[in-house]
């Protein structure tokens, strides 16, 4: 595979996030189509990173593996101040860890829209469990998402909308899923 056979959005890395190379990145898609040939040989996929620091970021990667966390959150605020593709149905995710290794590969198979001062339980179901109570979601996301927007001048709000996306889990470099 090379760069011009597949198209690679960078997502909104937050400040301490190294992007991954090109040469990473390639060497992970081929991997990828190898392991799963329905990705198809065009692959159209985002760039992400997910957690507060390296530590958290393994944590949340060994939950995904675990089918405990099978979906993350988007802020509407981010993708129109940063250029981020709007989260969608069949999108293919590449997580990072903080030194910018691919590691992960998901599809979306859901996208909705929350309000952040209504937050489900239904809506933190997708996950980890050591975060998807809402009492313990609301405050951890609070936090996260403050320092995501302040750049932008931004803080949490009651009537910040939020999407929730579900996702499947299709490859795994390091467990070859």
């Amino acid at each position: 595979m090379s760069p011009s056979t597949a198209t690679i959005t960078p997502g909104h890395l937050p400040a301490g996030a190294t992007p991954p190379t090109a040469e990473a990145l390639e060497a992970f898609l081929a991997a990828a189509v190898r392991a799963c040939p329905g990705i198809g040989p065009h692959p159209i996929c985002e760039v992400r990173w997910i957690g507060l620091d390296a530590e958290s970021t393994l944590q949340i990667f060994d939950l995904i593996r675990m089918r405990d966390k099978t979906g993350t959150f988007t802020l509407p605020w981010i993708v129109e101040r940063t250029g981020q593709p709007v989260p969608r149905v069949g999108a293919l995710l590449i997580l990072i860890d903080m030194h910018g290794r691919p590691t992960l590969l998901l599809r979306t198979r859901e996208v909705r829209e929350a309000v952040f001062g209504h937050v489900t339980a239904a809506d933190t179901a997708v996950d980890g469990s050591p975060v998807r109570d809402p009492a313990v979601w609301v405050p951890l996301h609070t936090v996260y998402w403050n320092a995501l927007l302040q750049p932008f001048g931004l803080e949490v709000s009651a009537d910040m909308p939020f999407w929730v996306e579900a996702f499947d889990l299709l490859f795994d470099i390091d467990h070859r899923a």
